[in-house]
């Protein structure tokens, strides 16, 4: 009889210690910090001050980065800081066809110290912009019709918001990264709207 209560005590021990470890295990994974933040915790839009441009002419296309998450989050600026950097916002045009015409871009390092490594906490200084909920990120994308001979017609012009992937970063700034007060966006956000060039 003292044996069976013994085990029947073990066994009330083993559970409450079980239980604790997955309470403990739980509260843990749940307070984990996260390093980035998935892309539709942000809208992004794009506008132009007209419908109407003159083909050949030049357009001024604003976009809005707006967190509409319910905590701060770092969002990127238009290019990367890095060299050579890509960008973190593009646009390009779609005609009624399908068709795409989308600019290239070209990197260049203007000096050998532009090419060296950045630690990584400078880099993001130049490069992330801390949005808190609600907050946004205004800019302007000079979009030139003349660069493919767009002839007169309906376009769509076509963005995309780009955030940073963790697979380009070294475990060293990855783990650089961790320590950051707030997350990165990751992931990509498409926006669009429709224009017409005339003659």
């Amino acid at each position: 009889m003292h044996r069976h209560n013994e085990m029947k005590r073990m066994n009330y021990l083993t559970h409450v210690l079980q239980v604790c470890l997955s309470c403990v295990l739980c509260t843990s994974l749940t307070a984990q910090k996260q390093t980035f933040v998935p892309a539709n915790d942000v809208s992004f839009s794009i506008l132009t001050e007209r419908s109407n441009y003159r083909a050949g002419e030049q357009i001024a296309l604003k976009y809005k980065i707006t967190n509409i998450s319910n905590a701060p989050l770092y969002a990127p600026r238009e290019w990367e800081s890095r060299c050579p950097g890509e960008p973190h916002l593009w646009a390009w045009f779609e005609n009624s066809s399908g068709q795409h015409f989308v600019p290239g871009y070209a990197a260049s390092c203007l000096s050998s110290t532009n090419s060296k490594p950045q630690p990584i906490g400078e880099r993001m200084s130049k490069e992330a912009v801390l949005l808190r909920p609600g907050e946004h990120l205004d800019g302007t994308l000079r979009l030139d019709t003349t660069l493919f001979g767009l002839k007169p017609g309906a376009y769509r012009i076509e963005a995309g918001l780009s955030g940073w992937a963790e697979e380009k970063f070294t475990d060293t700034e990855l783990s650089d990264l961790s320590r950051m007060v707030h997350p990165l966006l990751r992931g990509e956000v498409p926006a669009s709207m429709h224009i017409t060039l005339t003659p």
